[in-house]
């Protein structure tokens, strides 16, 4: 049993992990941070290593045990991450609508595949089940999971009230050829994450959203429904002082670049919600990249301002990044930095998992790294893998066209 290995797939685990964490528990880093777990790793290695000194059977035993609990460790750390990343991906297949009582049990299915295609074309607003033509038959041969909810949907008065909803999951190669057989762009997994700042109007002037059930409720709804991943700021000190609130009135997102990168987001999105006598607005501001939009949007409340904008900037990153498929092509890759087997596993999964890769293979191996050859339906290659964070670009050969990174680790 290799020691280093462990250490490895805990360092790589630890890593993942709180890169994902770092948006759901932003709190919880910033008081606890990775020491911990960094820190219990690092004693359990060295306990392990120093064991070698001495080769005794009590030694022996403390070095096996030491090995066994790294391993474990690393095993259901490992087995997290499959599922996260599994999930990760099936969530864009699964739809989910209100049960009607007086309709029965059941939720109409072509709607709910509708929600599922508009989220992965971006084409806001569109019947596309009408457009593909789709029998009741054809849509219920690509159901994989039906799942009924209870869930309490908060109200502007403070109540919760309690709903049932079916969730249905599709099978997404399925659902996928359907796009590509129909010619509509496709957008994949490949989504920037978007640091969302709101500010109401309070006594006369911007004050942050803090604490608000129903508002929360419906960012949610709407970030499901489009396939958009929001991160909010925890509004610490730090944030507060570079941030203002009317910085965000004003739609300044130039202010908010150093918290963007601080959270690990690709774009700033701004919302001022003002409230008038019979209806609500709201001001939208959003930049990515050297993109930036400002536009406003009214409704009955909230949650009507929330799902138009957010409709709205869902649509432009589908007119950005989602692809057509068309004949295959080859593009050449070449990734620095892969220094064991784990770095290799961690390329190829991600690699694989890009919108329109049909198949890759290793060509070499060498100083300047390991060189890929990926058989894509799709174009726009390298602005998708700028969205992650796992590989960052150095350079493209000018002449053969093959693009080079280093893996960030």
């Amino acid at each position: 049993i290799d020691i280093d290995s462990g250490a490895a797939i805990v360092e790589r685990s630890r890593r993942r992990f709180f890169r994902g964490m770092a948006h759901a528990f932003p709190v919880y880093l910033k008081f606890n941070g990775p020491a911990t777990i960094r820190s219990n790793a690092f004693c359990l290695i060295s306990k392990a290593q120093s064991t070698t000194k001495s080769i005794t059977r009590a030694g022996t035993l403390c070095y096996l045990s030491a090995v066994i609990k790294v391993f474990l460790s690393s095993l259901i750390i490992a087995f997290a991450l499959l599922a996260e990343s599994a999930g990760a991906d099936s969530a864009l297949y699964v739809g989910e609508l209100p049960v009607q009582t007086e309709t029965g049990e059941r939720v109409p299915t072509g709607a709910v595949l509708n929600q599922v295609l508009v989220r992965l074309t971006g084409q806001i607003g569109t019947d596309l089940v009408a457009r593909m033509g789709l029998e009741p038959s054809q849509i219920e041969d690509i159901v994989l999971t039906r799942q009924f909810r209870q869930i309490a949907i908060p109200q502007p008065d403070g109540r919760l009230i309690e709903q049932r909803s079916q969730r249905i999951e599709f099978d997404a190669t399925a659902v996928n050829r359907l796009i590509d057989q129909t010619g509509l762009p496709r957008w994949g997994r490949e989504r920037p994450n978007m640091l969302l700042w709101i500010v109401v109007d309070r006594d006369g002037s911007a004050d942050y959203l803090t604490e608000d059930a129903y508002i929360d409720h419906a960012i949610e709804r709407a970030a499901f429904r489009y396939g958009l991943n929001l991160v909010r700021p925890i509004l610490d000190a730090r944030d507060r002082i570079e941030v203002s609130p009317s910085d965000v009135r004003g739609g300044f997102t130039d202010v908010a670049l150093p918290a963007m990168r601080r959270y690990g987001a690709s774009g700033i999105v701004m919302l001022d919600l003002r409230s008038h006598r019979n209806f609500m607005t709201g001001r939208w501001a959003w930049r990515l990249d050297e993109l930036e939009r400002a536009f406003e949007r009214s409704g009955a409340d909230p949650a009507e301002v929330i799902d138009l904008g957010l409709s709205r900037i869902a649509a432009a990153l589908g007119n950005r990044y989602a692809v057509r498929a068309g004949p295959t092509g080859t593009q050449r890759v070449v990734v620095s930095g892969v220094a064991n087997s784990l770095h290799y596993a961690e390329i190829l999964e991600y690699l694989n998992s890009l919108t329109g890769i049909e198949s890759l293979r290793v060509l070499s191996s060498g100083r300047e790294g390991i060189e890929f050859e990926l058989i894509t339906s799709t174009g726009e290659l390298e602005s998708r893998i700028a969205l992650s964070d796992l590989l960052e670009f150095e350079r493209r050969d000018p002449i053969a066209g093959t693009l080079y990174y280093r893996l960030v680790w």
